[in-house]
């Protein structure tokens, strides 16, 4: 292939999308990534995968996001697959559980296991004004599914996919693309055109008289009886109750984004911070207020306590920031990409009424941290 199947320029540099052909500095969410140009995925000349295949934000005009490219009608797979279908945001216990049950079903009749997905996600496409944030945005969800052993395909979710009718989207898009043999769905989950597939529609459509190709799970609760969903899950970090939501994950929460610069205010009070620049604006924050835990950055990971927020102490921001202390750290982390894990909710965020007394308070939250730490509470 001689050109970008995006842009349809030469192999010299497209310069508006994350292609094999693409310049080697290219903005990404603000920041530069440097891409080889090999060929994508590692696979012959002329396939192309969704992670290579991400057209820029300003190719899109949206700013600040990586987009996906891939259309439905550039899909194919080359064996029979067990395929599974949803928005997989946060790929929570009861998104793994299905995703699990799908791996292992795949291994046993030999069919490669796939989770299709989409970006932007359908409500969001459908109805903008009630955007809901993400507990994962796409690069971190896609990994996410890839480390339960399934391959993520991410479809651009657009007015054409949009428009697809269920029966349509299952005979062209599961069935002849991807030749779909086994199919899992989680608990009440609809596709097609104004929500007219299901479970039930799409066993009659791709059934026989031999087996019942549809797998539909059933939901998954936590030791209090509530169901683990998504939605579940942001409720609780907008409340605070960090300890549940990462219950329901089996995971800590995590920000990622790579270190800016900022006002260096916590330099002159005696806490450095590192300022994080969340790698997607749609990123769903907990509660604002003084986080411990741990961060991941240039292979390590060090014990960390961390503010989101508004900082009203200094007359307020108008957008939050994620601000990042790490004890007996002292280097210059300025470009680094950081992972932040959220592990316990120290204190709401509040006004202090001088400087000092915010310094004061500073001082606390770290040696009550740094006793959690001690004590293995956090990690």
């Amino acid at each position: 292939m001689d050109e970008c199947p995006v842009a349809r320029q030469s192999r010299a540099g497209c310069g508006v999308c994350a292609c094999a052909w693409c310049p080697d500095d290219f903005i990404v969410s603000g920041r530069r990534r440097n891409l080889r140009r090999v060929v994508p995925g590692g696979k012959a000349p002329g396939h192309w995968d969704s992670h290579t295949l991400g057209v820029c934000a300003a190719a899109q005009g949206v700013a600040g996001s990586l987009m996906p490219s891939r259309n439905w009608k550039d899909l194919s797979r080359q064996k029979p697959t067990a395929i599974a279908l949803g928005n997989f945001d946060g790929v929570h216990l009861g998104h793994r559980r299905l995703l699990q049950a799908l791996r292992e079903e795949s291994e046993s009749r030999g069919l490669e296991p796939l989770a299709l997905t989409f970006d932007p996600h359908p409500r969001h496409f459908l109805s903008p004004d009630q955007k809901a944030p993400l507990l994962t945005p796409l690069e971190e969800k896609e990994s996410l599914i890839r480390e339960c052993g399934v391959t993520a395909i991410t479809l651009a979710f657009d007015s054409e996919l949009a428009g697809l009718s269920a029966e349509h989207f299952v005979r062209e898009v599961l069935v002849q693309r991807l030749r779909g043999a086994l199919f899992f769905l989680g608990p009440g989950h609809r596709f097609g055109k104004g929500a007219g597939g299901n479970a039930e529609s799409l066993r009659a459509s791709v059934g026989n008289s031999s087996e019942d190709p549809v797998r539909e799970t059933i939901p998954v609760v936590d030791e209090t009886g509530e169901i683990i969903s998504s939605s579940s899950i942001r409720r609780h970090l907008e409340a605070g109750h960090l300890d549940l939501a990462n219950r329901m994950l089996g995971r800590p929460y995590c920000l990622r984004g790579v270190v800016v610069h900022g006002s260096e205010r916590g330099r002159e009070i005696g806490f450095p911070t590192a300022n994080l620049g969340l790698e997607d604006e749609r990123k769903a924050l907990p509660a604002f207020g003084v986080y411990g835990g741990a961060v991941r950055y240039a292979g390590r990971t060090v014990a960390a306590i961390g503010n989101i927020g508004l900082r009203p102490t200094f007359s307020g921001d108008a957008r939050p920031s994620v601000e990042v202390h790490l004890p007996g750290v002292d280097e210059n982390l300025y470009g680094k990409e950081m992972t932040f894990e959220l592990n316990h909710y120290l204190r709401p965020e509040r006004k202090f009424d001088s400087i000092e007394a915010l310094r004061t308070q500073i001082f606390e939250d770290v040696e009550f941290f740094r006793k959690l730490s001690l004590q293995g509470t956090l990690r």
